[in-house]
């Protein structure tokens, strides 16, 4: 076997032992130099885990399933199948026939209840949904976000770490307000700290029946299972599903659930303003039905949220826009770093808002651009998804850029080769402001140098058009990357509050920004900075002139040193809205940096 040297990242797939049929949703514990994080298989069984050179053991549970433990030497750079034995299930008869099931889910929520932290928390958890009409692609997006939970409030927080999303969609005010499916807010209220579900609240427990299923040994434990379903008197929407308890303290360590036949024609479609406004708008708007699982993990003797996969299935009809759509929307969420207490809670600027994922996505799910959390590994599904997004926009296959070039802020952009071409895709808002930095790829240069590129900017949503909203920027950067106080000079082209296209020259020193802005006639050009001692002397040419137009030129004493020199990109926007995110793809051609 091949061990892990200087691999990334380590692949992988669970497998049934006897059947040879992947295991998607098994529970992935890692263990690196005295931390723990967590991921899950994806439904295909495979899984991808970053910063591999790093793990000491991975731990792979599933109920149902007897739990393997790999150590590192066990681990290869080629990749690792991971068989998984069957745990027997035995009768619950003869087991639990003392209690019936009814008292077993009474003593649940009891157990369930009293295991809940009491003091606020935090963590991080990764979030990806699909969504689908008539099984053809119609968005997806995917996110890390970082949630606080206040257990005496009954109420949570979430802040959008980074994230990316991609829609093909007409929208109208009442698609975009109800947001299929709920999103991360929906997943993160199946946190018993928020509430239980109806078959697990206490007061309603009463509209279902509840049936003694099996036991089976789970890590060591004994689990109940129960099934449910509501009964046939209750006229509401409810659901029927499985739940599995723990015997010793009667914790619930998962449940499964889907809309319930008997509820079916008891479904409302919507309430109060979204149905006014489906009135108004004439909108047929029906929920079809909907499926969910839920796991949860006992840390440190109290009950915490780990994995959730949901599907809600609606039907969306509106004439006056041609819009007929069968929707299917898949979410899912795995919590990737341990619960931890909080600090600082998360401000009203920081908190997340509906459908606010701040960035078009890139034509692949790049791994790199998640750093060290561990994430669900994109399934075949997922690819075909983004093989039809880069079709459609006509987007040709890319590599990564090479070894030479350094990276900052590499969560605010995506960066690829194309032949000649380096690409800057911005995917997150950042601003080269002051002390704020942007992000950039840059070469470490010292001396004197000229460097040059000639830089195309275009709608990323639409090629054939050019940006039309907020601050998004790219161009050339000299940089003092090691001084405490930012020092930069930039070089580039963009919007500045409207879609008229303009060249900004922007000279920072000691953490403050002034410079020079001017109107030009199309968002293509080359620049140039050149660079004499402690001088720097600016020059900006269409693509279609001859000429080098002189624009500027400063003395400054940190030009002395050593200094990065390479591509940026910023985005930023007046305001917080929805739609105000990256929208802009640049590309730089016949960059070159020419030693003096």
């Amino acid at each position: 076997m091949t061990l892990l040297a200087q691999s990334q990242y380590l692949k992988g797939k669970v497998m049934d032992k006897i059947s040879n049929e992947p295991l998607g949703g098994v529970s992935i514990t890692i263990y690196k130099k005295g931390s723990v994080a967590g991921s899950v298989s994806n439904k295909e069984g495979a899984f991808l885990i970053s910063q591999s050179t790093e793990i000491d053991s991975l731990r792979f549970s599933m109920i149902g399933y007897e739990a393997v433990i790999l150590s590192r030497t066990d681990l290869s750079s080629n990749g690792v199948i991971v068989p998984m034995n069957i745990n027997p299930v035995e009768l619950s008869e003869v087991v639990i026939k003392p209690m019936s099931a009814l008292d077993i889910i009474r003593k649940a929520i009891q157990g369930s209840t009293a295991l809940l932290p009491a003091s606020n928390f935090e963590n991080k958890f990764f979030y990806r949904e699909i969504i689908k009409d008539s099984g053809n692609y119609f968005s997806v997006a995917e996110a890390i976000f970082r949630s606080q939970y206040f257990p005496s409030k009954k109420s949570y927080k979430l802040s959008l770490e980074k994230g990316r999303s991609k829609e093909d969609v007409s929208y109208t005010r009442l698609f975009e307000d109800y947001h299929p499916g709920g999103g991360p807010e929906a997943l993160a209220e199946k946190n018993f700290n928020v509430g239980f579900p109806d078959f697990l609240d206490k007061e309603k427990i009463k509209w279902f029946q509840y049936k003694k299923d099996s036991i089976l040994n789970f890590d060591g434990r004994t689990l109940y299972i129960i099934s449910f379903d509501q009964k046939s008197d209750i006229h509401k929407a409810l659901e029927k599903g499985r739940i599995y308890i723990d015997a010793d303290d009667y914790s619930i360590i998962k449940y499964e659930a889907k809309n319930s036949p008997v509820g079916m024609p008891y479904i409302k479609d919507l309430s109060g303003t979204d149905k006014l406004f489906a009135e108004l708008l004439h909108i047929d708007f029906k929920r079809k039905g909907w499926s969910k699982q839920v796991e949860f993990k006992k840390i440190d003797g109290k009950l915490f949220l780990s994995h959730v996969n949901a599907e809600y299935r609606i039907g969306y009809k509106q004439p006056k826009k041609n819009l007929d759509l069968d929707l299917t929307i898949t979410s899912e969420s795995v919590v990737t770093e341990p619960i931890v207490p909080f600090l600082k809670e998360i401000d009203k600027e920081e908190e997340w808002r509906r459908k606010n994922l701040v960035a078009n996505l890139p034509t692949d799910f790049d791994a790199d651009f998640w750093g060290s959390n561990n994430i669900i590994s994109p399934t075949t599904q997922v690819d075909s998804i983004i093989a039809t997004i880069s079709k459609k926009n006509k987007e040709e296959p890319t590599n990564k850029i090479g070894n030479e070039w350094l990276y900052h802020h590499k969560d605010a952009f995506v960066v690829y080769q194309n032949h000649d071409s380096v690409n800057l895709i911005p995917i997150m808002k950042s601003s080269w402001q002051d002390d704020e930095t942007g992000g950039m790829i840059y070469m470490e240069k010292q001396g004197d140098f000229t460097v040059e590129a000639a830089v195309s900017i275009k709608k990323r949503s639409d090629p054939q058009t050019m940006p039309d909203r907020g601050f998004q920027q790219a161009g050339i950067i000299i940089r003092d990357g090691h001084s405490k106080e930012e020092n930069n000079i930039i070089l580039c082209l963009g919007t500045g509050g409207n879609s008229v296209p303009k060249f900004f020259l922007r000279n920072t020193t000691a953490g403050k920004s002034k410079g020079t802005t001017d109107k030009i006639d199309s968002m293509n050009a080359w620049l140039r900075l050149e660079k004499k001692g402690a001088t720097i002397m600016a020059y900006l040419k269409a693509f279609d002139s001859g000429e080098w137009t002189k624009i500027n030129s400063y003395t400054l004493k940190w030009l002395n040193g050593p200094l990065q020199v390479g591509l940026m990109t910023m985005v930023r926007f007046a305001g917080n809205g929805p739609q105000m995110k990256p929208d802009m793809k640049v590309v730089f051609t016949h960059f070159n940096i020419s030693m003096q």
